[in-house]
């Protein structure tokens, strides 16, 4: 249900929809139209949506992400939404509605004035009707009007768990008050719930939506059925377990006191996004818009803008349990240029989703914990995946997942650990590229200057039905600590790649992608995972 459009709407629409193109889909429930255009083309704040409209009657349903630049969850399951196939009604996806807040990191969107620059409380506010304030506010509310919208889902995060008793809204859905939604965010909150086993970290039900934010509006001005989905950045510590942290004490002799750590443990991206997800799946099933049978964690990929468009390679970036530092961060910075990065965690990749990717990243951590989150049928799945074409790159605790010396190690690179000592130590280390690695990898001779910190240090595992590994870098020198056996390091591989099937692996043991100077070779090494060619030579 909408509010008749006005004149100055009307006037106001020609600077809104700038570009459409559209393409006709055929599903087993019938004929789909994909349409969608941009909103304030031409300006700093042009974004795109994206239109999905079934033969079926059904409801318009309008799902947002983005709004604040520092929620990357709402965004990313909103794009992954847009994706997925309706069978009645129509879908509506505005994934990035703040652009240039998403690329600085910022809630707030840079370069307006303290009075405009939050998105959210620019829309209409309770009992006045509009304008919007600020461009990309009218321009997005003079969108929504004209789209006619049953549902509207605002994808949001907080900084902490509502449930547990935090002054943030994370973890909650934001009602505006109606019988319809009220009923239906019941639904919404069992579904998420369902994934959550800590009692504490529960999605709760709260409203309504703050004053001057879309759904706000959309609900009051609209009569829109709407609401905010909010996940939450910040984990819980374990039940019973206070977070502590190292504090230095002392002048000549340093010692060590704990306090309570500043820095909350964030939620992996993958499951905050998921949450999202589960949240949005469920609205569409009550709303007999998708398939009981559809499987949100498969990640059904974004259908192309026309039939020449090129698609840039697609990797998955495991950030789930057992990953740890900063190397996930890293990688991601390093190839988002690139390619398209989309994070998974072990719910993903047990679905099936790899199917849809070139390549998947595990990066650093514990090798044994990553193996144990992912679980053995996730673990057949990227044996299955690399076997049919698939390429896997593993980064120090990914490597030591891709050897065959363990029960629970992936066994697609003949390699094992020289020996059981694993605690190395962290140090920076040199390694020289051979010359096979310097065709790969980049054109880099003599020492190169790397990070390392306990990276699996491997020998052939004479495995007789896996392909001998090709080394790509050897280290040069090694650091010894904690007893570990001296002289075993310098000489072995650093770098090496094999293949698996019809698939590509990449085993790095240190840390290129947190090394200066060394991101063309994580590049490169990420290329050669997906169609394991060569660059050719100069």
């Amino acid at each position: 249900m909408s509010l008749p459009v006005s004149r100055l709407f009307r006037r106001r629409l020609s600077l809104v929809f700038l570009s459409t193109a559209f393409l006709w889909t055929l599903s087993a429930a019938g004929a789909t139209t994909q349409s969608g255009g941009t909103l304030c083309g031409g300006t700093r704040w042009e974004t795109p949506y994206y239109v999905q409209k079934s033969d079926r009657p059904g409801p318009t349903v309008l799902i947002s992400g983005g709004v604040h630049g520092d929620e990357p969850a709402g965004a990313a399951a909103a794009d992954q939404i847009r994706c997925w196939p309706i069978t009645s009604g129509t879908l509506i996806v505005l994934p990035r509605a703040n652009v240039p807040g998403l690329a600085a990191h910022t809630r707030l969107m840079p370069g307006v004035t303290a009075d405009q620059a939050n998105l959210n409380r620019n829309f209409p506010k309770a009992g006045q009707p509009g304008p919007a304030t600020g461009q990309p506010a009218d321009a997005i509310w003079a969108w929504v009007q004209a789209m006619h919208t049953d549902w509207l889902v605002d994808l949001h995060e907080g900084t902490g768990v509502h449930g547990a008793g935090s002054t943030s809204v994370g973890s909650s859905l934001i009602v505006c008050p109606s019988p319809e939604a009220e009923r239906m965010a019941g639904r919404m909150l069992d579904a998420v719930n369902d994934s959550i086993s800590d009692a504490r970290k529960k999605f709760v039900h709260i409203g309504p939506p703050v004053d001057g934010s879309l759904a706000r509006a959309a609900g009051e001005h609209l009569k829109i059925r709407a609401m905010i989905a909010e996940t939450s950045i910040n984990d819980l510590p374990p039940p019973g377990k206070v977070k502590t942290a190292k504090v230095a004490v002392g002048t000549a002799k340093t010692k060590t006191a704990k306090k309570p750590s500043a820095v909350p443990r964030k939620q992996p991206l993958s499951r905050r996004v998921r949450q999202h997800r589960l949240m949005a799946c469920c609205l569409l099933k009550e709303l007999d818009m998708l398939d009981a049978k559809f499987d949100p964690d498969q990640m059904p990929i974004a259908l192309p803008a026309s039939p020449l468009a090129k698609r840039r390679p697609r990797v998955a970036l495991y950030d789930a349990g057992g990953t740890g530092g900063q190397g996930e961060f890293a990688v991601e910075r390093i190839l988002r240029d690139r390619m398209e990065v989309l994070h998974v965690g072990p719910e993903e990749i047990t679905a099936g989703a790899l199917a849809h990717f070139d390549l998947l990243i595990v990066p650093g951590g514990s090798g044994s914990a990553e193996a144990k989150a992912i679980g053995e049928k996730g673990r057949g799945q990227i044996r299955h995946f690399v076997e049919n074409g698939g390429g896997y790159l593993g980064i120090c605790a990914g490597a030591y997942l891709a050897t065959s010396g363990f029960d629970w190690s992936l066994k697609i690179l003949n390699a094992k650990t020289v020996s059981s000592h694993w605690e190395r130590g962290r140090a920076t280390l040199t390694i020289e590229l051979t010359p096979e690695g310097r065709r790969i990898l980049g054109d880099r001779p003599g020492m190169l200057e790397v990070l390392y910190h306990n990276g699996p240090v491997v020998c052939p595992a004479a495995i007789k039905d896996l392909p001998e590994y090709h080394v790509l870098a050897y280290f040069r020198t090694e650091v010894v600590k904690k007893n570990v056996p001296a002289g075993l390091m310098t000489g072995s591989p650093a770098i090496a790649i094999g293949r698996f099937g019809q698939g590509h692996v990449v085993f790095i043991s240190p840390h290129p992608e947190q090394s200066a100077a060394l991101e063309d070779i994580v590049r490169n090494a990420a290329q050669w995972g997906i169609d394991g060619k060569s660059p050719p030579a100069k």
